[in-house]
């Protein structure tokens, strides 16, 4: 009967040990980020995030995440972040983050920014991916864009 045991709790065991825990959702790929639009003198800067959820079927969600700092004036920095959420296509996605600073205002020119897109499964299994880069922020008739209302 000892016996039995033994050889029932080993094989308990070895399933257990063999039982794959749940996988982590493969990360989306994250395309590019910016150029940023300046939008009302600086108060705000609107950021196109571009990415693909196509690296795992089971992704349904995207929540991209913009954080951008710029050095204004006299070392005084800028900052501020933006964020979205919504559906993964499986297809190249486009979407405009608004940045709004927290205390100074944007200027056009360069500003370092990170993006971090996080994208999760339906059993929230998630995954994230970052990258840091530099952007150049213009104004919207620098750009060759209409203005802003």
């Amino acid at each position: 009967m000892l016996g039995t045991r033994s050889c029932l709790a080993a094989a308990l065991a070895a399933m257990l040990a063999t039982t794959a825990s749940p996988a982590q959702a493969a990360p989306a790929t994250l395309v590019s980020a910016g150029p940023g639009i300046l939008v009302a003198d600086g108060a705000a800067v609107d950021v196109p995030v571009t990415f693909v959820c196509d690296t795992d079927p089971a992704l349904i969600i995207a929540i991209p995440v913009v954080q951008v700092t710029q050095r204004v004036s006299d070392g005084r920095i800028a900052g501020g972040g933006g964020n979205d959420q919504l559906s993964c296509t499986k297809q190249a996605q486009t979407v405009t983050i608004r940045v709004v600073p927290n205390v100074m205002a944007f200027n056009a020119g360069a500003t370092a920014a990170s993006v971090f897109l996080q994208t999760c499964s339906a059993q929230f299994q998630c995954s994230a991916v970052i990258i840091n880069t530099e952007i150049m922020l213009a104004k919207a008739a620098d750009a060759g864009l209409p203005p802003q209302t």
